[in-house]
């Protein structure tokens, strides 16, 4: 019988959902296993660079085993060579006979920058129902708990570095949104809905690190919650503006059913697919756009 293989990338929660969410979509799709190789990891960057989050996900999602028991289906797997290899493939329902060729099929890629979601954007549907039947119900209960932001902001620090003086924001990658758009954002947002809406921030920063941002009224920090719970409370927000370059934000915003503002100079492919984006803005930050105006004019305040 043909199987569905992750191996999970070294890399943060967002870019680890690419190829995990690729794997369990094409099992899904042809209706066969899929087994998830090195999710256990440990990062010791985090801790080098002192960041506040430490990304350890354990305990997130119900596919999730035992370090020795990944090390044992990596074993198994390696030492059968009975499968055929496939990496990458598409996600579509397969041709091949799979009693005359079983295959393996192998996700384990971070896709390219110019478009993330390529793939992924045509079965939506599928993928938010399948990565919410993944979270583990600890994960699940604690989400329960905690209200659904109104505008929910995510400022991705950690190892992105500062904007040098004279750089062009557009033309660099791994770079923190600079501050004053943000705080322009949200400015912008509360003068369209003419109330000072509630503003959630989510962000692996401390809140040293911003001068003027929470100098604003109504804004709270939200902290101490799992990466993974303040991803799904991110994606609950009523407006969602999102960090350049961060797949954390991008996720957030491909699990929403809310207008999404993205920066104007990192905006590549769309996130979601049309019939989304058809009632919930996407784009960056257009006061002139009707479906952005009348989404957030219906934004009722919690």
């Amino acid at each position: 019988m043909s199987l569905v293989i992750c191996k999970v990338p070294r890399a943060g929660l967002g870019n680890q959902l690419f190829p995990i969410m690729k794997a369990f979509t094409f099992g899904h799709i042809n209706r066969l296993p899929v087994i998830v190789t090195g999710y256990s990891q440990l990062k010791i960057g985090p801790y080098l660079r002192r960041e506040k989050v430490k990304r350890n996900y354990q305990g997130y999602f119900n596919f999730q085993k035992t370090f020795f028991a990944e090390q044992i289906d990596k074993w198994r797997l390696r030492i059968n060579k009975k499968f055929q290899v496939c990496s990458e493939p598409s996600l579509q329902e397969i041709i091949n006979e799979r009693e005359e060729a079983p295959t393996m099929f192998v996700y384990s890629e971070i896709p390219q920058w110019n478009d993330y979601f390529g793939g992924l954007r045509e079965h939506r549907q599928t993928v938010v129902k399948l990565f919410n039947d993944l979270i583990s119900q600890g994960i699940k209960k604690k989400i329960a708990l905690q209200q659904p932001p109104c505008i929910g902001v995510h400022i991705r620090m950690g190892d992105f570095r500062k904007l040098k003086d004279g750089e062009d924001f557009s033309k660099v990658g791994a770079v923190r949104t600079p501050e004053d758009y943000f705080i322009n954002l949200i400015l912008a947002i509360r003068k369209m809905h003419g109330s000072a809406l509630p503003v959630s921030v989510f962000t692996d920063g401390y809140a040293h690190e911003f001068e003027k941002l929470f100098l604003l009224d109504h804004i709270k920090l939200i902290e101490g919650n799992p990466d993974l719970v303040d991803m799904v409370l991110l994606s609950k927000s009523k407006i969602i503006i999102a960090s350049a370059g961060s797949t954390f934000s991008y996720w957030a915003g491909f699990l929403a059913n809310a207008p999404l503002i993205l920066h104007p100079d990192h905006i590549h492919q769309p996130i979601r697919p049309t019939e989304i984006n058809g009632n919930w803005y996407e784009g960056g930050w257009d006061s002139n756009n009707s479906i952005l105006v009348n989404n957030i004019r219906n934004i009722q305040a919690n």
